[in-house]
């Protein structure tokens, strides 16, 4: 029996800038998330078309209205929110996370759910060891930052960590 599993639940994110003049303005993880599904993109280059699509959709929108684009390319996802913050100006919030790959059977499954965490949870501990603060991760997930801090400590149980640090190593020992 096929079965699917996933190696990493869980999104990695960034957030990348335009501005009116049509350039890319991102750090280094916003670089290597964009270069993932577009090569040329990088600090400084030009947006690549499906995102000057979506923020142009953004711009001509209500302000501070979402709009969604989702890719797939070489075993990931991305989902890139864009929103128009002002003066031609287009903030692309970025998550890629790893497609699940096919498996022989329920034992490869149970591996990855045996830690316990709930989808939210995990959304929560990969993007806090990514080193994102509760207020960022709250913001990334639409929760409230005490509700963010409420999943931590539920996920520090599980988990029998005592703070982020031990959080980091555990997940990236898996």
């Amino acid at each position: 029996m096929m079965m699917r599993a996933n190696a990493r639940i869980l999104p990695r994110g960034a957030s990348v800038h335009s501005e009116s003049d049509g350039l890319l303005h991102c750090d280094r993880a916003g670089e290597e998330i964009l270069h993932a599904f577009w090569p040329e993109a990088a600090e400084g280059s030009a947006v690549p078309a499906e995102l000057r699509g979506l923020a142009g959709g953004a711009q001509s929108g209500q302000p501070g209205v979402r709009r969604t684009l989702v890719m797939e390319h070489a075993g990931e996802r991305l989902r890139v929110e864009a929103t128009a913050v002002g003066m031609g100006r287009t903030q692309f919030h970025l998550w890629r996370e790893m497609l699940p790959a096919v498996v022989d059977g329920p034992a490869q499954v149970e591996e990855a759910t045996s830690d316990g965490l709930t989808h939210r949870e995990r959304e929560v501990a990969l993007l806090v060891s990514d080193g994102l603060r509760s207020r960022e991760v709250a913001e990334r997930l639409t929760i409230a930052p005490q509700t963010v801090k409420s999943h931590l400590k539920t996920i520090f149980d599980k988990l029998g960590v005592r703070n982020r640090v031990e959080l980091a190593r555990r997940l990236s020992s898996r």
